[in-house]
């Protein structure tokens, strides 16, 4: 007894002198940890240099991150970006995109955003570079501040910092640039809303205005799954009747703050090509495929990668490369295997709801159901697989959670309740991180090889599956598909690189000691596949792959200077491809965006193949046709053999603005009516058929007193009654006037056609967002409401007492004994 009485005591006394030992390291470790300041700091250079290698920057003199919509889209409008506002104007208006286009109502050039005031001061492609990196900076350091809420854990915010910025699901679509930019919000809006039991005045004020600035930088798909997310958000963390209020109160804030874009994007919406709804096909191209959970943990399962980016041509993802880009979700098998680690923590609870959500809505989408084709706000919500952007933002907060918990030993999280050491539920508890940071990591795995397996085993089966997963492959595009899945998936590398991380990740959670090095090796788990692999969903390439300023093809245009010009048959990808004219200073009748002139498309059809072409082309004022591979109609002027292409004049072209008689109008032989305008803007037009045959033949020329993108002063005089016809898309924000009187044009062409009578006038355009302004004047003032609301102190609530123990306080003593008063 004696001797097992001395064991027991100096097994005792060994315990007593390891718990001094660690609280002396625990001592030292707070002693010596960084400040809180010093770790935001730490998170915004971390954030930094991750953003300069995701853009992959070479600096100022470039080259500069290159994919396929950059010289279609971004580059275009950065270059009007910068050249109005070098003018001292913002990009409102451009002339030269079709008859016209409304660029701030779009919303990619984020004309109301102020930090673009800034950044496009510069040369177009060092501000789209630079745009890209702000916007991941914020992003990264905003994911880190919130992991760093939800974890406790410095080396778990510098995690989710890493999966913010360097996961594929931001990476591959570094190409929209709107997309960053309301991209770097979404942690921000988040970040005050994770508060537990539940959020602040002022925490709610912060979210509802930092969603109301994504709304200002343009990319409404990513601003209503913000939103989403932030209201599942809210219902998670404090799921009473009292947050219906929170999320109301929330939403109308970033309404009202946002406002100056969504008003004129809503209005641009209604007379867009999506003002009918998208087909199915444009709805559900990006949806969940059953390949899509590969993408988590291996960067090239679906393409070829190199040192100079992603081989295109090797795609073999369903629905083709630009459905590869929407559905990019890589974090890395090690980020799995802590997130996996995480989710049994009390705290990831809300965090998995969320997750949910969001993954419920491109599945959802992959059965094409016929309600999300009905319902107004998911008819236009193209590519549900962006949602994936709050999937990834969510790994990078679980992988902090599961890395924070190492070495807890019976803590479940940061802050959690512990477990008795030794206890059945320390056990459990210390055994649960490692079986789901294993079982997720060899879900994947095995995932890998069981498609390989398929796509060479069962040749049918799998090219059945991906039909079913795309919207346009046929058996042979299917066959061509499974034959490049063979070729990606049986590439050694970086496959078992990937594989060999996961492993090793697992390894270090089941043997998460001594911590402090584990959780070092783990970061850097985290940080060597992303920096490694996810910026190679981007090529680099000179200037000259996003100009075509300075091709001879282009350059012949300029020198032609057409007043409008149409191409006929045109190739695909060259170098007059639309915006890339307009660009350059040349009006096209093409243009290319997301929420194209519905009417001015359809002038385009008429002005191309219609059975009155030619004459719809010398109404609409175009004095030069473009053909490729064969002569064009009209004289011709040069043939460039780049693009093998053929320039001629247009013989009998008008140049608009001008007047045509009232018999133009078949359908009122006496004239229309003048639409006197009104106080508010006529959101939508009176639509007017006319005889362009007959607007050609009898139109007489108009002055031009002044003209610019945003104001127009013409004289005419008029015969008889009759009408002035403007080249330029019709738009409620053109407050038009007549000898002073304020008229409401109708739409004939897809340009304005102005009732006048017989006489001479003066004809004034003027373009005047009103509805920008009133926004923006409603959105300080919510907002200043809404702060003061969130600062005020007001009285402290004094605490209900009973009026006998109030009684009692002012006597001094006990109550009376015959007060009847029931205590």
């Amino acid at each position: 007894m004696r001797g097992v009485s001395g064991r027991v005591e100096r097994a005792a006394t060994l315990a007593a002198s390891v718990r001094e030992a660690s609280a002396r390291s625990l001592s030292r470790w707070r002693r010596h940890a960084p400040s809180p300041r010093a770790a935001r700091l730490l998170l915004v250079l971390v954030a930094v240099a991750a953003a300069l290698v995701a853009d992959r920057f070479a600096g100022p003199g470039g080259p500069w991150l290159w994919n396929l919509d950059l010289p279609k889209i971004d580059y275009p409008l950065a270059v009007f970006f910068h050249h109005a506002i070098t003018h001292v104007r913002l990009p409102l208006w451009n002339d030269d995109l079709g008859l016209g286009f409304p660029l701030y109502a779009e919303g990619q050039a984020g004309a109301f955003y102020p930090p673009n005031w800034l950044l496009y001061l510069l040369p177009p492609l060092l501000a789209l570079d630079l745009a890209r990196i702000g916007h991941l900076v914020l992003a990264g350091t905003g994911a880190g501040l919130l992991a760093l809420r939800v974890s406790g854990s410095r080396a778990g915010a510098t995690v989710a910092c890493l999966v913010a910025v360097l996961g594929g699901a931001i990476v591959t679509k570094l190409e929209w640039t709107n997309l960053v930019a309301a991209y770097a919000w979404l942690p921000w809006v988040l970040l005050p809303l994770a508060r537990r039991p539940r959020p602040t005045r002022l925490g709610l004020v912060g979210a509802g205005l930092a969603w109301g600035a994504q709304a200002l930088a343009g990319h409404p798909n990513t601003w209503l799954l913000t939103g989403l997310a932030a209201a599942v958000l809210l219902v998670a963390v404090d799921p009473r009747p009292a947050v219906v209020r929170r999320i109301v109160g929330f939403a109308g804030l970033g309404l009202l703050v946002g406002s100056a874009q969504l008003v004129p994007t809503a209005m641009l919406t209604g007379l867009s090509v999506r003002s009918a709804g998208l087909s199915a096909d444009d709805l559900f191209t990006s949806a969940a495929t059953p390949f899509d959970p590969l993408g988590l943990g291996f960067a090239n399962v679906f393409v070829r990668g190199g040192a100079g980016g992603w081989d295109t041509a090797t795609t073999w993802y369903p629905d083709g490369v630009f459905a590869l880009l929407e559905a990019g979700a890589y974090v890395g098998l090690a980020v799995v295997a802590l997130a996996a680690a995480g989710v049994a923590a009390r705290r990831a609870r809300p965090w998995l709801l969320v997750g949910a959500v969001m993954l419920a809505l491109p599945v959802v989408a992959a059965f094409r159901p016929a309600f999300w084709e009905a319902l107004p706000v998911l008819d236009g919500l193209r590519s549900p697989v962006r949602s994936y952007l709050v999937v990834a933002l969510i790994a990078g907060v679980l992988a902090a959670v599961g890395l924070g918990r190492l070495g807890r030993g019976g803590l479940s999280a940061a802050g959690d309740r512990p477990a008795p050491p030794g206890s059945p539920r320390a056990r459990a508890t210390a055994s649960l991180p490692v079986l789901l940071a294993g079982g997720a990591v060899a879900v994947l795995v095995v995932g890998y090889g069981g498609v390989l397996v398929l796509a060479v085993a069962a040749p049918g089966l799998f090219g059945d599956l991906l039909r079913a997963a795309s919207s346009h492959l046929d058996p042979g595009g299917a066959e061509r598909s499974r034959q490049l899945a063979v070729a990606a998936l049986s590439s050694p590398l970086p496959a078992l690189v990937e594989a060999g991380v996961g492993v090793a990740a697992v390894a270090l959670i089941a043997r998460a000691r001594p911590r402090r090095l584990a959780a070092a090796l783990l970061v850097g788990l985290v940080a060597w596949p992303l920096l490694a692999f996810s910026p190679q969903a981007n090529l680099v390439r000179d200037e000259s792959s996003f100009s075509s300023a300075e091709t001879r093809f282009v350059e012949t245009l300029r020198i032609e200077a057409p007043h409008r010009l149409v191409t006929l048959d045109r190739p695909g990808w060259y170098e007059g491809m639309p915006d890339q004219l307009a660009a350059a200073g040349v009006a096209d009748l093409e243009m290319f965006s997301s929420l194209d002139l519905l009417a001015s498309d359809r002038v385009l059809a008429a002005a191309r193949d219609g059975a009155d072409a030619a004459a719809v082309r010398r109404a609409l004022g175009v004095d030069t046709v473009v053909t490729f591979g064969r002569p064009c109609p009209g004289q011709l002027v040069v043939r460039v053999s780049g693009p093998d292409a053929y320039v001629c004049h247009e013989q009998g072209a008008l140049v608009p603005p001008y007047w045509v008689p009232a018999s133009v109008v078949p359908a009122a032989p006496g004239g229309l009516p003048e639409q006197p305008a009104g106080p508010l803007p006529a959101l939508q037009p009176t639509d007017v058929s006319v005889d362009a045959a007959a607007m050609a033949a009898s139109a007489r020329h108009a002055r031009i007193v002044g003209w610019s993108d945003t104001t127009s002063t013409i004289d005419v005089t008029a015969d008889g009654p009759g009408y002035v016809w403007i080249d330029r898309a019709w738009w409620p924000d053109w407050e038009v006037t007549v000898d002073g009187r304020g008229v409401v044009p109708y739409r004939a062409l897809a340009g304005q056609l102005i009732p006048v009578a017989a006489g001479s006038h003066r004809v004034v355009a003027e373009l005047r967002p009103r509805e920008v302004v009133l926004g923006a004047a409603v959105g300080i003032l919510a907002a200043a409401a809404a702060l003061a609301w969130a600062l005020r102190t007001g009285p402290r609530r004094r605490r209900w007492r009973p009026a006998w123990l109030a009684r009692r306080d002012d006597a001094g003593g006990p109550p009376p004994e015959a007060s009847g008063e029931a205590p």
